[in-house]
């Protein structure tokens, strides 16, 4: 099992792990080069203290690896783009014991601060204050390795939203491109559906309903209620997701098996839209929502400071139908770009059941 998970670790990460050992490399023996130009014999004598060149090369290149591996990819990277800024010092915190304990068990006994023909006052201070001056010098490194890599992953995070900003920028143009490629007229359509109400109405009350509920699904999908900040009344977003879980019992003939409760202390809130129609629609097209024991559960609920959403449905049995995760992917983009730092969006899902959990943090204009 630990073999897998490291093999599987280093076929995902290797290419991190070869850039940052490269780096390592070439920086040792740059060092290397320059304090040797200073003083070949004081040189010599330093790295044969620690084990010879190639071992305390190889030691420095390895240590500066997993530090910078580390600190990019388990500790800035994600505060920057989740805020989550406790497991950052909580890292940093137990990175810098773990060097500290070694460098403490490895180097401090062979480290030496005296050079021969010098006896100035700095060399006498060094010598005598060996412990201060080994621990505030450990300080001061991993201080800068914190900088280093704090410089290294803002270019990085800036640089990943970017390419996000692109893409979705992308996803946009081709959805609008199919959009007229595909367009019907909003208004025929409308006037069409009327119509059709119209004419269904002597004959079936759950056929005309049918229509008028489709009229208003489609109206929300094509209509313009988006704020400047491409956001609509959270009431209007589950005024749509009521319409749709309503027209798909009607499709069922009202067997189907759904539990929906809201709370909403703050009706006045304001969401990106069509992300959580996207959830009900995942579940009724990959639910067993015909079983009155496990039934699809939705909530919704907001408060003054946030927005949570939670669904969870029983799982079809036999032949699965074929999943693109497109929807799924487009819900965690949109939230990324519209909500970055301010929402936690969690699937769970075993062998037969499914939940997913969005919790959004509101803002004073939200």
């Amino acid at each position: 099992m630990l073999l897998d998970q490291t093999s599987r670790f280093f076929k995902k990460e290797w290419k991190k792990i070869v850039i940052l050992f490269s780096i390592a490399l070439v920086w040792n023996i740059f060092a290397f080069l320059f304090l040797y130009s200073l003083d070949p014999d004081l040189t010599d004598t330093a790295y044969n203290r620690f084990g010879g060149i190639w071992v305390t090369t190889f030691r420095s290149i390895v240590e500066f690896t997993i530090t910078y591996y580390i600190l990019i990819y388990f500790a800035w990277l994600p505060a920057l783009h989740d805020n989550k800024w406790g497991r950052f010092f909580l890292i940093i915190g137990l990175l810098f014991a773990v060097k500290i304990g070694y460098s403490l068990i490895y180097e401090y006994a062979k480290t030496v601060y005296e050079v021969k023909g010098r006896q100035d006052k700095v060399m006498k201070f060094m010598t005598a204050n060996k412990m201060f001056v080994f621990s505030l010098t450990q300080i001061f490194t991993y201080l800068f390795n914190l900088t280093v890599t704090f410089v290294v992953a803002v270019f990085m995070h800036f640089s990943r939203r970017e390419k996000l900003q692109k893409e979705l920028e992308k996803q946009k143009m081709d959805a609008e491109l199919s959009a007229i490629k595909y367009q019907i007229n909003p208004h025929f359509l409308f006037n069409s559906l009327s119509f059709i109400y119209s004419k269904t109405v002597p004959l079936s009350e759950e056929v005309s309903n049918a229509v008028l509920l489709l009229s208003d699904i489609m109206r929300y999908a094509l209509g313009k209620e988006e704020d400047a900040e491409g956001k609509v009344a959270l009431t209007k977003e589950i005024t749509h997701m009521k319409n749709v879980i309503e027209i798909n019992q009607m499709r069922f003939n009202n067997k189907l098996s759904i539990q929906y409760s809201e709370q909403l202390e703050n009706p006045a809130a304001r969401i990106a839209p069509l992300i959580l129609i996207t959830l009900v629609e995942n579940a009724f097209k990959h639910g067993d929502l015909l079983d009155p024991a496990n039934p699809l559960v939705i909530r919704t609920e907001a408060s003054d400071n946030r927005i949570r959403f939670y669904i969870g449905n029983k799982k079809k049995l036999g032949p699965k139908e074929l999943s693109t995760s497109i929807g799924l992917n487009n819900v965690r983009q949109r939230l990324q770009l519209t909500y970055e730092g301010k929402h936690h969006f969690t699937i769970n899902e075993t062998e037969h059941f499914y939940t997913a959990e969005l919790i959004i943090q509101l803002q004073k204009n939200d």
